[in-house]
């Protein structure tokens, strides 16, 4: 059986990652492929910092994934099978204020037509913070197999993301 969309599209994301590690602008500090039996799905997702910082708070999370309907879609040949991508970066804040730093330095970076959520969290009692923030930056289309260079592109807006807010994690 042919390989996935999903499978191809991981594949170059992956190595696109691992070169970065490689030539020592990241580190990789986790990796996840998941295929979710109750819902049909696979999900995707590497996760890195900065490796010039080891024990940087800010982490980059790629999702890469994709639904039953667009599996089936693929495998009945019905039409192309496309894949979604969000890039979500982790890091400690202490006021909420700085959620509009970190949107605009996201959409310096990325672009005024992506979608940026950013979601604060922390560990009850102490609603004071520090705030957990998880900043996605969402597109608003589907990915597909002929897309697959953009994937290793969007690496350095990643790490170029990661040292930007970096300065920012912990304010």
């Amino acid at each position: 059986m042919d390989p996935t969309a999903f499978d191809n599209l991981k594949t170059v994301l992956e190595g696109a990652v691992y070169d970065a590690d490689l030539q020592g602008r990241i580190v990789v500090i986790d990796r996840r492929d998941l295929a979710d039996l109750a819902r049909l799905s696979r999900e995707y997702t590497i996760s890195f910092q900065l490796h010039d910082a080891p024990d940087s708070p800010v982490t980059c999370t790629v999702q890469l994934s994709i639904d039953f309907a667009e599996l089936v879609n693929e495998r009945l040949h019905h039409g192309r099978s496309g894949c979604r991508l969000a890039v979500v970066f982790t890091m400690p804040i202490r006021r909420s204020s700085v959620c509009a730093l970190i949107e605009g330095t996201l959409r310096t970076i990325w672009g005024e037509e992506r979608i940026i959520r950013q979601t604060l969290s922390w560990q009850f009692p102490h609603e004071r913070g520090p705030y957990k923030n998880e900043a996605t930056v969402e597109f608003s289309r589907l990915i597909y197999e002929e897309n697959a260079a953009d994937l290793p592109e969007m690496v350095p807006y990643m790490i170029s993301s990661l040292e930007e807010l970096q300065p920012l994690s912990g304010q």
